[in-house]
């Protein structure tokens, strides 16, 4: 029954500069999970290569996210507190207070 139906999980594409040194994103890499990590089970998560043509056609220049293939984060900090609201938005959580 459609009662039943989960909504979809949050998609969550991280853009780094994967053709480049891993010193050069594997901290940005760390940030950006240390945020998704409490949601892991609600995000599809795929990490991109800033050098592709997917980044090309977003027009990306620096790291960073990208949320349902609109909303755009720098910051894990940024992500952190916007994630709950997002998932809620998608109505994959439900708040209880």
């Amino acid at each position: 029954m459609s009662e039943n139906r989960k909504p979809d999980k949050l998609n969550v594409e991280i853009y780094v500069p994967m053709d480049a040194c891993a010193c050069e994103w594997s901290q940005f890499m760390d940030l950006m999970f240390t945020a998704i990590t409490p949601f892991i089970q609600l995000i599809k998560h795929e990490t991109k290569n800033l050098n592709s043509e997917d980044a090309q056609r977003l027009n990306l220049r620096s790291k960073c996210v990208i949320v349902d293939g609109k909303k755009k984060y720098t910051t894990s900090y940024a992500l952190k507190k916007d994630l709950p609201n997002l998932l809620k938005k998608k109505g994959i959580i439900i708040t209880t207070i």
